[in-house]
């Protein structure tokens, strides 16, 4: 009979984040398919999505790289790295973001692993500094392969970084579909607080500069200024910029109207008490909680940065420019006066969703990436 292979999935850190979740996922799913799948972050050594991987029967490792100091840091850390792909004899490896290359790349290659597939889910430092661009054109060469979640991140890796198209894959992020009900919604929101009459935003994302959280903040007063007393703003996440922001809602006068939930492990659960989800990004690639609240059946307004404009196009969701709080309140408004466009945005989004980007589909792309079939042999996919 022969071994079950190996798959090791490396994530940025245990803490939750949109690459995170999708690391998880696909651990998650690989592991259901029948594989054997090992985990680790490059710089974290505990956290939150950890707890929920060793949950599940997944085994995580600590290679945080924030651990080793001196000047041959990086050839110790190469050292660890290679014997854990030695001794763990690992098939294929999967990672996130032009860093982890890096970090991997050459241990890689020097421990025989043919199978590397890098993703990358946005473009920001690459866009703002020359030694990321540098750095990413020396090490991802040691990639079998790499994906970019939407088509400008292509365009860029092939004409600005010289990376052959043939290495190069447009694999859009996947989802999870919850079943939302009745009894699930009424009870997450009087988890919440919240009245029948009361409308709810909802965003879940790290609190830090580039969410430019503080123009949804002034999108928000201005249409409390205008009379929608009734409206509720819930904050799920955690970040450099809370303080400020708890700071700025005072300021404000937004007072109890506006919730910080901090970081939570049951986003789609939570998000099943939401009437829309608002997003107000200056930068994206592909925001996994976006995907989220689409797949809990919430119509959402998000800037049109990034790939998002292919996600919420085509009357999918509520695009509005970045940086403008007076374009974002107007959407806010109109989402919550009008169930008619509520529905119509979820039933669009939730067909687009099924069709390009469910979990099971995107699952069956990496796996051939990685050179494994999509089920080890005896396992039933769902």
């Amino acid at each position: 009979m022969s071994e079950v292979p190996i798959v090791a999935e490396g994530l940025f850190s245990y803490q939750f984040g949109g690459s995170e979740r999708v690391g998880v996922d696909l651990a998650l799913e690989f592991k259901r398919r029948g594989y054997q799948v090992v985990c680790f972050a490059f710089h974290d050594s505990d956290g939150p999505m950890r707890v929920e991987l060793e949950r599940a029967g997944i085994r995580c490792l600590d290679l945080n790289y924030q651990k080793f100091r001196g000047m041959l840091r990086h050839v110790r850390y190469f050292w660890k790295f290679w014997r854990m792909l030695r001794n763990e004899r690992i098939r294929a490896l999967h990672v996130h973001h032009h860093g982890a290359m890096i970090l991997c790349g050459i241990p890689a290659r020097l421990a025989g692993i043919t199978r590397v597939v890098m993703t990358e889910h946005g473009l920001q430092a690459l866009l703002e500094r020359a030694d990321a661009r540098r750095l990413t054109v020396r090490y991802c060469r040691y990639a079998s392969d790499i994906t970019v979640v939407e088509p400008r991140q292509f365009e860029y890796f092939n004409k600005e970084l010289g990376f052959p198209a043939e290495k190069l894959h447009c694999i859009p992020n996947g989802v999870r579909i919850p079943t939302r009900t009745p009894a699930l919604v009424e009870q997450k929101r009087r988890e919440f607080g919240l009245g029948p009459n009361e409308f709810a935003f909802f965003y879940v994302g790290r609190l830090n500069p580039v969410k430019d959280l503080g123009t949804m903040l002034d999108a928000f007063a201005s249409l409390a200024a205008s009379g929608s007393s009734l409206t509720r703003l819930y904050l799920v996440g955690d970040g450099p910029e809370r303080t400020m922001l708890e700071a700025r809602r005072q300021s404000l006068g937004l007072g109890e109207r506006v919730t910080f939930l901090g970081a939570r492990s049951d986003v789609s659960e939570v998000l099943m008490a939401a009437d829309a989800f608002v997003m107000s990004s200056k930068s994206e690639g592909l925001p996994m909680a976006l995907l989220e609240a689409m797949a809990a059946d919430v119509p959402c307004i998000a800037t049109e940065v990034g790939g998002i404009p292919d996600l919420l196009g085509d009357d999918r969701g509520l695009l509005v420019p970045a940086q403008d709080a007076g374009a974002l309140a107007d959407a806010m408004a109109a989402i919550a006066r009008s169930p008619e466009l509520r529905q119509r945005l979820v039933s669009n989004a939730a067909a687009n969703l099924v069709r390009n980007y469910s979990l099971d589909a995107i699952a069956n792309r990496y796996l051939e990436l990685l050179g494994l079939p999509r089920t080890v042999s005896g396992t039933q996919t769902a």
